[in-house]
């Protein structure tokens, strides 16, 4: 860089004479940074909304698609409902279960008497054995799993470090100071789930308050179970046995389709796809403000904060303003919801609606739902409701009259994805609105471009900077040389 003289011999502003100077040469930089930013504005507005696709496809249509969400089941229980209780009901449950409860599953358990003066007694002093030969604890051993206590422990303290390590010994603890029972009851119903072979325990048992326990035995459309658990799981439908049945008459469980959340799931799907085209509307329709351009570093000086903020605003608004991609995902999406407002024909030949329209010219294809259509449609024809959703075929094309608009809908979806990805770089994955740019792809390939270019201008730029201070520097030192010799002259003359 050259050595910059500011003026001292001329008495001119060397440094503002050289930026007017400049002035017009670094505008066409500062157009080329305001492009780049521009172009970059629309790389990451087209990842703010790809990350909502990516979310609405992976997250939110699989979710909707799910058989507990689209197809869901409840049961109907009829007879004696005190027998048993509905713990769930799979999308795959159908027909009807009969079932008579002979026995329910209970846990056993030990009681063991203990004197009022064994309170205060150590578990040494009881007789409990050492864990060996001068050792500090005594083991206890329940179900086969061995626990070490303090030997000077009492049997209160037995009964907390039982119950502490339940989870292990399969076993819970209760002592009651005052009688001086002490009882051991399994965490497991069945028979002989409870296991105890200490020999303190054996010498205080109380056999007649004692129970080995006892497997459920359940009568199931004519099929005997015996078990260990009150849990059954069969043909989908999931159920605890409760009480036995008081009479010779089944309790019976029906599988029907659980509107209600059949409704919650179609009102969800309604709602995030009302959301999605609503944001990617909003950029399509999107005004573009040509008199505002991005602001260059030495603008930004000149403004506050709030200004900037404002200027910007309008100058990336409409970065992707009747954007292709996005509008033709608009439009097949509009082509693969029209299934929905056609609705569907009952058994009778009539159409009936499922509830759903689409709104005004202005709200560009948003859904409306009925919830009362669409309960009415479900309680007639469900199967046929739910096939408009999730039919699957090998045509998943916007006009597939095979496949359901969740399968039509998420195809759509990642030819869009796709068709980002490779335009901007935006992931095909993720839904994060910051994730790192594909360096592979068209936009990225531009902006890099843009910024090798602006590096030789700026370097051009400053070579073309430097020699004009390197002019001024030799205009400075011949007018100091020529004052220099003109003040001896006068000093010779004089």
């Amino acid at each position: 860089m050259a050595n910059r003289i500011t003026g001292l011999a001329s008495g001119m502003d060397v440094d503002s004479m050289v930026k007017e100077m400049m002035k017009a040469r670094r505008a066409s930089y500062d157009n080329m940074i305001k492009k780049r930013t521009k172009l970059e504005w629309q790389q990451e507005d087209y990842r703010t909304l790809s990350s909502k696709i990516v979310d609405f496809r992976n997250n939110k249509l699989s979710s909707f698609n799910l058989s507990s969400a689209i197809s869901a089941k409840t049961s109907q229980v009829s007879g004696d409902a005190n027998t048993l209780t509905i713990n769930s009901t799979s999308s795959t449950a159908s027909g009807a279960l009969n079932v008579k409860v002979d026995e329910v599953a209970t846990a056993g358990y030990n009681l063991y008497s203990f004197s009022a003066a064994d309170k205060g007694k150590s578990l040494e002093d009881l007789g409990f054995s050492l864990s060996g030969a001068g050792a500090s604890t005594v083991d206890v051993t329940i179900n086969n799993k061995t626990i070490k206590i303090n030997k000077d422990a009492t049997l209160s303290d037995l009964s907390t470090a039982i119950n502490a390590s339940s989870s292990t010994l399969k076993a819970t603890a209760l002592y009651d100071v005052t009688s001086g029972k002490f009882s051991i009851t399994s965490t497991q119903t069945g028979e002989n789930q409870l296991s105890i072979t200490d020999t303190v325990f054996s010498s205080r048992l109380s056999a007649l308050e004692s129970n080995a326990g006892s497997d459920a035995k359940v009568t199931i459309n004519g099929i005997s179970y015996n078990q260990a658990g009150n849990r059954f799981d069969l043909n989908g439908f999931d159920f605890t046995v409760k009480a036995k049945s008081a009479s010779a008459i089944p309790t019976t469980i029906t599988a029907v389709q659980d509107t209600s959340k059949i409704i919650d799931t179609i009102k969800s799907f309604v709602t995030e796809y009302n959301s999605l085209i609503g944001s990617i509307n909003s950029e399509l329709s999107e005004a573009v403000n040509r008199t505002y351009k991005p602001l260059t570093s030495d603008e930004k000086k000149e403004m506050t904060e709030d200004e900037i903020k404002q200027w910007e605003e309008k100058a990336r608004s409409g970065t992707l303003r009747n954007d292709s991609i996005l509008s033709g995902m608009l439009s097949n999406f509009r082509i693969a919801a029209t299934p929905l407002i056609a609705g569907i024909v009952d058994s009778s030949g009539n159409k009936l609606s499922i509830g759903i329209t689409t709104g005004s010219y202005s709200e560009k294809g948003k859904l409306v739902l009925d919830e009362s259509k669409l309960r009415a449609a479900l309680e007639t024809e469900p199967d046929k409701v739910i096939s408009l959703f999730t039919a699957k075929g090998t045509d998943t094309s916007p006009n597939s009259s095979t496949s359901g608009v969740f399968a039509k809908m998420s195809a759509t979806s990642m030819t869009a994805i796709k068709s980002l990805s490779s335009k901007a770089g935006t992931s095909l994955v993720s839904s994060d609105a910051s994730a790192a740019f594909l360096e592979s792809s068209l936009m990225s390939t531009q902006i890099r471009a843009m910024k090798d270019q602006e590096s030789r201008m700026l370097s051009r730029l400053n070579a073309i900077e430097n020699q004009y201070f390197k002019q001024f520097s030799a205009m400075e030192k011949a007018i100091s040389s020529f004052n220099t010799q003109s003040s001896a002259l006068s000093s010779f003359s004089s």
